[in-house]
């Protein structure tokens, strides 16, 4: 198990905490060194429910939680299947979502509408909790479950779970300002760690209204990496373009150009770089190295002179040169 929590005055925490059956082992080995950390960092907060024998002594995957002081987001992969045995009788004011990332989570009736609300990939479902409710997981799972306290969203969700897809703008900017989260937690001090869980609220509001407020600049990171991310998708796309992204996010095109206006290039040159790297690898790749031309065309260059003039300008070889040096 690794772990790296780090507090700052009373009850301000952040950091985060790992485990996975790699480490640990299957079974008890990953599952009890995981609930422990997250009693330890969190149980004060936001308790545990009992689990499923079957959960703890058959648990395969890797679990990882960010905590932001009174925010917490967890993210778990297994391929087995996780159940709650009891739900306990702790009272709860707060607000979970879950976003599915790979097959599906059942939360057994939580507002008594008649049914499971079911999570599934590409899904995400939001809603106010009061009292514990029993979840299952189809054997093969990958999920972000975000914990925020009550008194923040609960206005904006309580007795109307929020439904939608996770690849909606809303949506996207929030999973891309978590992944930054996830990756710089550990570097984070108190201001940082409080900005960050300030930005996690603000988006989270951003997904039940189904808008963000573009022009906040604690937002510009986040919008930054959802466009990088989308790009990242579409490079081979004829249709990539600062505009095609900017509609994907719902935004204009000039208030992305403004998010990337402090950093070291453009949104439009980002593209252009990556494109030049994705073709360097196709060039060199072992049986299936593409020709100057193919290249051009494939990552969409106007022609085989324009591909030949900019990878050069990048590399400092043309094309043909680049792929016959020794590796």
């Amino acid at each position: 198990m690794t772990s790296r929590p780090r507090f700052h005055g009373p009850g301000r925490k952040v950091g985060t905490f790992t485990v996975d059956a790699d480490s640990t082992g299957p079974g008890r080995g990953t599952w009890e060194p995981f609930i422990d950390t997250w009693n330890d960092r969190m149980g004060d907060l936001y308790p545990l429910p009992e689990f499923s024998a079957s959960t703890v002594d058959g648990f395969q995957g890797t679990m990882r939680s960010v905590a932001l002081e009174d925010t917490a987001v967890n993210e778990m992969w297994a391929s087995s299947a996780v159940s709650t045995r009891a739900v306990g009788t702790h009272e709860h004011d707060q607000v979970r979502l879950y976003v599915g990332l790979r097959g599906a989570v059942a939360l057994q009736d939580p507002h008594d509408q008649g049914g499971d609300a079911h999570v599934s990939a590409g899904t995400y479902f939001m809603h106010h909790v009061v009292t514990e409710n029993h979840f299952h997981t189809t054997p093969v799972i990958g999920t972000r479950i975000f914990i925020f306290p009550g008194d923040a969203l609960r206005s904006l969700v309580a007795g109307k779970p929020r439904t939608g897809r996770a690849d909606s703008p809303a949506a996207q900017i929030l999973m891309a300002h978590t992944s930054t989260v996830q990756r710089i937690v550990g570097d984070l001090g108190p201001a940082g760690a409080h900005a960050s869980r300030n930005s996690l609220l603000e988006l989270a509001k951003g997904l039940i209204l189904d808008q963000f407020d573009d022009r906040e600049p604690v937002f510009t990171p986040a919008l930054v990496k959802a466009a990088k991310d989308l790009a990242e998708a579409r490079l081979a796309d004829a249709e990539l373009s600062p505009a095609s992204i900017a509609a994907q996010l719902h935004v204009s095109v000039r208030t992305l150009q403004r998010a990337f206006a402090n950093l070291d290039e453009s949104f439009s040159s980002y593209i252009r770089r990556r494109r030049l790297e994705e073709a360097a690898e196709a060039l060199i790749a072992p049986g299936l190295r593409l020709s100057v031309s193919e290249a051009a065309a494939r990552w969409h260059f106007t022609d085989s002179s324009h591909f030949i003039r900019a990878f050069k300008k990048h590399y400092g070889a043309t094309p043909a040169h680049f792929a016959r040096r020794p590796r």
